[in-house]
């Protein structure tokens, strides 16, 4: 195939938004499409000023992409059957050889519904241990989301005496030599006439890991950004942040803004 229909291809599989000079590429894959459930992240990602492309979930991940050209990769709720083995290789190797992989929770992440990621070549670069079968956890009294530790840029730069919960997440365990750094705890909630009593579970449920491979890292997030998993954490903060994006805008708690700012700088390297 000529270069020319391949960039025209590009053009149709990828959306692509300018950032600022010199910013940091990322490439956004999943969350069904921007006007949906990817208008979260997408927003913050493009306000933010990085430059980045984005590929919609039904769309298969195109042969013609160069991975080497971008500082983070974002697989979210993106199924693993749009990539051929080959590029799950190449993600990988991409990896190793220096470059980032972010992936964020979801019914169609880790193991997911359908058994996504658990038998391809991410699974030995992620810092997670996948389940063999279904590994979603919808969690309908919610499950309080902390700090583990404090050297993690995200547990510096915010405040978690007034928690948020979440909604659900996959259950991953982390491997050795990786670093857990949010976890959550599940919230027991009971109702005796007008009388309401919560407790809160002793376990830890691993919810941000992440580890340096090779010469790259990776960095699992194990629960999602967008409904409806994200739960109240979308709200999470004391005053309103609205971004507008792409001809709309999302309205979002200024500490769930300031967590997804952390995160991507985090992962991107932004700050090095």
């Amino acid at each position: 195939m000529t270069a020319c229909y391949w960039r025209s291809f590009l053009k149709v599989t990828m959306k692509h938004f300018d950032g600022t000079p010199a910013a940091p590429r990322i490439l956004y894959a999943g969350d069904d499409d921007l006007d949906r459930a990817a208008q979260y992240l997408g927003s913050i990602i493009g306000e933010q000023g990085y430059t980045f492309d984005y590929i919609a979930s039904p769309l298969r991940f195109p042969d013609g992409v160069r991975l080497s050209t971008y500082n983070l990769l974002i697989l979210s709720d993106y199924p693993s059957a749009r990539f051929s083995n080959t590029q799950l290789n190449n993600i990988a190797q991409y990896v190793l050889e220096g470059g980032s992989l972010l992936m964020v929770g979801g019914w169609e992440s880790f193991s997911g519904l359908q058994k996504e990621y658990n038998q391809t070549p991410l699974a030995d670069i992620l810092p997670v241990r996948m389940k063999p079968g279904d590994d979603r956890r919808n969690v309908s009294q919610g499950c309080v989301v902390l700090p583990h530790g404090a050297d993690h840029p995200i547990v510096r730069a915010l405040r978690w005496d007034l928690p948020a919960i979440i909604g659900g997440y996959n259950a991953v365990m982390p491997k050795g030599g990786a670093t857990t750094s949010i976890v959550g705890r599940l919230l027991a909630i009971t109702a005796k006439g007008k009388r309401i009593s919560a407790a809160v579970h002793q376990r830890e449920v691993p919810l941000l890991v992440h580890w340096k491979v090779g010469r790259g890292m990776c960095t699992a997030l194990a629960f999602d950004l967008a409904p409806h998993w994200v739960g109240g954490f979308v709200d999470w903060g004391k005053k309103r942040v609205r971004v507008d994006f792409n001809g709309a805008f999302i309205e979002v708690g200024n500490y769930y803004h300031r967590f997804v700012t952390t995160l991507l700088s985090f992962c991107s390297r932004k700050d090095s």
